[in-house]
């Protein structure tokens, strides 16, 4: 039996790596998109083989019934406070609703455990959100992968 697992932030660079991955490893994967994705982007993870449901990303009610029947929530979420923290968490509280065993939050990044509060924002904000994961009843899995080596050619 495959497994079923939803993609939040499938039309982004790294949720689309995700989702064309896990299709050739044979899983069943959901992208959820915000109602304003690109159309060419949403296309694109369609054609890959992806079920698309678009969803209001502040929407709980939303959330959790694209979170039905689902093995594994993983987050490719981008963005600061707002996402990191706070949609992240409707994810996280929509997947607890839907009795999904597994989160996979928005991590991949260097080990942010091990620097003190303070020393990197976007590593705070993970650690924030964290709080709240390590609180909640589900089993979850970070990636720490490391730094991105194409951050090295931003202009």
């Amino acid at each position: 039996m495959k497994k079923r697992i939803l993609v939040a932030g499938g039309t982004g660079d790294l949720g689309g790596r995700l989702v064309k991955a896990l299709i050739k490893k044979e899983a069943e994967v959901v992208a959820i998109v915000r109602l304003n994705s690109e159309k060419e982007k949403v296309a694109k993870i369609k054609q890959l083989g992806a079920e698309v449901i678009e969803v209001d990303m502040s929407s709980l009610s939303d959330l959790t019934m694209a979170c039905q029947n689902v093995s594994c929530v993983v987050s490719a979420l981008a963005g600061l406070r707002d996402v990191i923290v706070e949609t992240q968490s409707l994810l996280l509280d929509a997947a607890l609703s839907a009795g999904v065993p597994r989160f996979i939050p928005s991590d991949y990044a260097s080990d942010f455990t091990r620097l003190p509060e303070g020393e990197n924002r976007n590593f705070d904000l993970r650690k924030e959100f964290h709080k709240k994961l390590d609180a909640s009843s589900i089993a979850a899995t970070s990636i720490m992968n490391g730094a991105f080596a194409d951050i090295l050619f931003y202009n």
